[in-house]
């Protein structure tokens, strides 16, 4: 046999695009309940430290403007990276982070942890 013909050790750890949906979901029940909060409880000290939220005049919507809501928010464009930097970091570590954690989540979960595929 040519060639060199031995293993490598590599653990992969792929788990495709589920834990991007399960932290996208995890963000949007967090965005769910601090707006209805904030809708019946405006003045309260805890809720505004889960979301404050701005009623937007064109198209009905709404957007975080404060509290834990904004953070996990992605940045709507470059300018945020000069405005408010806090915010862009917090958002990149909280996805990597929590990404992470549902991967390894799922890899138990689903039965393709090491252990089960050998």
């Amino acid at each position: 046999m040519r060639g060199y013909d031995e293993t490598f050790p590599i653990k992969l750890f792929y788990t495709s695009n589920i834990p991007i949906i399960l932290q996208t979901a995890l963000i949007s029940n967090v965005y769910f309940f601090s707006q209805i909060l904030h809708r019946n409880f405006k003045g309260n000290f805890f809720v505004g430290l889960l979301g404050k939220w701005q009623e937007m005049e064109i198209g009905g919507e709404s957007r975080p403007i404060g509290g834990l809501a904004y953070y996990l928010s992605p940045p709507r464009d470059f300018g945020d990276l000069v405005k408010d930097p806090i915010h862009v970091i917090v958002y990149i570590l909280f996805v990597l982070i929590v990404c992470g954690l549902f991967s390894r989540f799922w890899i138990e979960i689903s039965g393709e942890s090491p252990k089960e595929i050998a």
